[in-house]
């Protein structure tokens, strides 16, 4: 095979492009319309069953693709778009989609209708969490395709002749038989027809993975790629390939043993990486590495520098990289991160050990058991191997609750009664904050009970035989994930907006209640008239200066008034599936998406427009600069938000410029974690460069910008996600 430099070029929008062999298998069309009617007519067998028939039928008719160029060289065609993000499966929207539906709708009619109400006012979603998922890696690279197959079998003569089981226990064995014989033919017409091309290192190791677990690093990496292939059709996502430099590590060692060089390593994770890039993941596809054990003993090793390194060249923001921190990590792995994120090389979110180990505590587990954990998602720990966690069961957007209590409930635009009744004639700022905070509580009830509520009913709208079959645990006992088969059975939530909703109440204290110069009737007309004919009264309340992100007592105050209600009522919530509730403070793009149904609130925001992104301050209000918006965060109680609690930074590049930038910087990460600080991202850029990116951007095709938890390049970003970054970058 040509060097990758070379075979670059045929990689990259290999997706996209793909020549698919009409010879090897059926269309996506006609595919669909088979998985329709198996979803259709054939409703009298269990659900699992009748999914992983389906399953089957997929894979022995799906068309291939072989790419000469890149040793992972197979694809396989299930109707997803690939033009600008991967987008839906046909298995997806045949099976899961309108089975969704109709589960929520015949189940829960009036949850659901509640739901989609609040869900179309801007208050955020509630869905069971079937998108993340956390494949138990040790466990797949020990026993491989064939060993689950026959662990699976095994598991299930078992419960037959000890003569204790329930059908539903061999329903799900059986799924996962049946899932698993699909994917070892789908292998064997893979190695087959492979044969006709010229790619001898990619035969044989599939002819090798069909039968044996992986070996060599080729051999571990192509069995990644290849059962996130398998798990992902349908909804789930692997959000996540584990702490791959331990993980992997093992395999380098081998092949460096057996006379493999650290260039010919160095190469293979160019094609690796270059793999997710070209598969356009959405949010794209994370991994773990470093971190440290309870004592604080350095996990990180020769291949997290390996991977930095060569990461850095690539000049990729997919896959993304999650370091997990602490104070013993290797002070060069460190200044490297430190160093590709000053550089604009930065789909990189540093993770503290410390605050989760701290976070789990807090949830009743052990730091024994938490020093295993790995980051999915965009920043959300799950322990690897034990705990299901949901992570994003809802995101639920905190400043909806302003318009609540300022409108005894009703949502502005619509006029409609959604939260409780509360009363119009409030009389102090403690009364208003109070029934603020009975809003919140009343959506967040609402939310943590529907959210059971569907987990009740998983098996029959999305059975997880391939996903579950990763857990020892579930082959053993003969249930699915979602049936609360793992040690740890979580689900989590993420509240957003707090900056809008702090700032919004602290103007209102301070304009209301403490110097009585405008009236809440006042204030409700300003807000209904989205501040058409009150741009006096915007104007002095967009520029007062109390906003949180300031290290201000009275916003802050406020800010931590909301967090230690979360903390206090939410974190660790007992579940009805023995689990506990985990808490989060981040927006992801929900921050847009729900800001759109939003009316204007008393920060002066207008109606419609963007709500405070993840811990942000309110853009162009953290006038403090970097260590006053750092102070506000640290204010929170990090451990409580084991979920998330993400500080976005925003530097100027002349900040970090030289020898003394870059130890300034460090200093500054290491300061907040010291501090308690939960995880750390951000962006290195100036508003010039990013308004003459917007005016030439055939200039700037590789310009990153840190988003939520994911980069995008900006010259790609909708004009609406720009015009927030530029504003950030020239008034914060």
């Amino acid at each position: 095979m040509k060097p990758f430099a070379e075979n670059r070029p045929y990689i990259e929008n290999e997706f996209q492009y793909a020549k698919w062999d009409e010879t090897t298998g059926y269309s996506p069309e006609v595919l669909f319309e088979k998985l329709q009617e198996m979803q259709n007519e054939r409703t009298d067998m269990p659900r699992p069953i009748l999914c992983a028939n389906a399953y089957a039928y997929l894979l022995d008719h799906v068309q291939l693709s072989i790419n000469e160029h890149t040793p992972f060289a197979v694809k396989i065609n299930i109707g997803v778009n690939y033009t600008s993000f991967a987008s839906w499966d046909i298995y997806d929207k045949a099976l899961f989609q309108q089975q969704r539906v109709k589960v929520l709708s015949e189940v829960f009619p009036e949850e659901y209708a509640r739901m989609r109400l609040r869900e179309s006012v801007g208050m955020g979603t509630i869905w069971a969490d079937y998108w993340h998922t956390v494949p138990n890696w040790p466990f797949l690279l020990e026993k491989g395709f064939a060993g689950i197959l026959e662990q699976a079998r095994e598991c299930r003569q078992a419960l037959l002749d000890q003569g204790k089981y329930d059908e539903k226990q061999i329903i799900f064995l059986d799924s996962v038989i049946l899932r698993y014989q699909a994917i070892l033919r789908l292998l064997k017409r893979m190695y087959e027809y492979s044969l006709s091309f010229d790619v001898p290192e990619f035969s044989a190791c599939i002819q090798h993975l069909a039968e044996h677990p992986p070996r060599t690093l080729y051999e571990v990496m192509q069995f990644s790629i290849l059962f996130l292939y398998f798990e992902e059709i349908g909804c789930e996502r692997g959000r996540t390939l584990g702490s791959i430099d331990r993980l992997y590590l093992p395999y380098m060692d081998a092949d460096r043993a057996n006379g493999m060089s650290l260039e010919e390593i160095r190469e293979l994770f160019r094609y690796f990486f270059i793999h997710f890039t070209a598969s356009k993941r959405y949010a794209e596809q994370p991994l773990t590495i470093c971190g440290g054990d309870r004592k604080g003993n350095d996990y990180s090793n020769a291949l997290s520098r390996l991977i930095l390194d060569t990461y850095d060249e690539l000049n990729i923001y997919d896959p993304k990289i999650h370091i997990r921190y602490h104070q013993n990590l290797d002070s060069e792995i460190f200044k490297k991160a430190m160093t590709m994120i000053r550089g604009g090389h930065n789909s990189i979110c540093l993770i503290n050990d410390e605050a989760v180990f701290q976070g789990y505590e807090k949830l009743g587990i052990s730091r024994e058991e938490a020093q295993e954990y790995v980051v999915l998602g965009c920043y959300e720990p799950v322990i690897i191997g034990k705990e299901e966690a949901q992570i994003g069961v809802t995101w639920f957007n905190t400043a909806k609750c302003i318009e609540f209590a300022l409108n005894g409930g009703r949502d502005l635009q619509l006029g409609a009664q959604i939260g409780y009744e509360s009363p119009m004639a409030i009389q102090s700022f403690e009364e208003f904050f109070d029934i603020y905070l009975k809003h919140l509580d009343d959506c967040l009830d609402f939310a943590i009970e529907f959210g059971q509520m569907q987990d009740e009913y998983a098996q029959e709208v999305n059975p997880t035989p391939i996903y579950s079959s990763t857990f020892p645990q579930c082959l053993k006992n003969g249930r699915d994930v979602h049936e609360g088969a793992l040690k740890y059975n979580n689900i989590s939530v993420k509240c957003f907006a707090l900056a809008t909703s702090t700032d919004s109440l602290a103007m209102i204290k301070k304009y209301v209640f403490d110097r009585g110069e405008i009236s809440l009737d006042e204030l409700r007309r300003a807000l209904v008239q989205n501040w058409e004919g009150y741009e006096e009264l915007r104007n002095k309340l967009l520029k007062d200066k109390e906003k949180y992100g300031n290290n201000l007592a009275m916003p802050d105050d406020i800010m931590t008034g909301i967090t230690r209600h979360l903390e206090e009522k939410y974190c660790g919530l007992k579940l009805r599936n023995g689990g506990r509730l985990r808490l989060a403070l981040d927006s992801v793009n929900s921050c847009i998406n729900q800001g759109r149904h939003t009316a204007a609130t008393p920060d002066g925001r207008y109606a419609g427009t963007p709500v405070s992104k993840n811990l942000c301050p309110t853009p162009a209000m953290d006038r403090n600069g970097i260590t006053g918006y750092m102070q506000s965060v640290l204010k929170i109680n990090a451990a409580a938000f084991l979920n998330s609690a993400i500080f976005d930074f925003l530097l100027h590049p002349s900040a970090v410029e030289g020898d003394k930038g870059l130890e300034d910087f460090q200093s500054l990460i290491r300061i907040f974690f010291a501090q308690g600080g939960f995880a750390a991202q951000g962006n290195i850029i100036n508003g010039e460069t990013l308004r003459d990116a917007r005016e030439h951007p055939e200039k700037y095709a590789t310009l990153q910008v840190r988003v939520c938890g994911w980069n995008e390049y900006f010259v790609k970003m909708s004009k609406e996600k720009q015009d927030l970054f530029i504003h950030q970058c020239e008034e914060g």
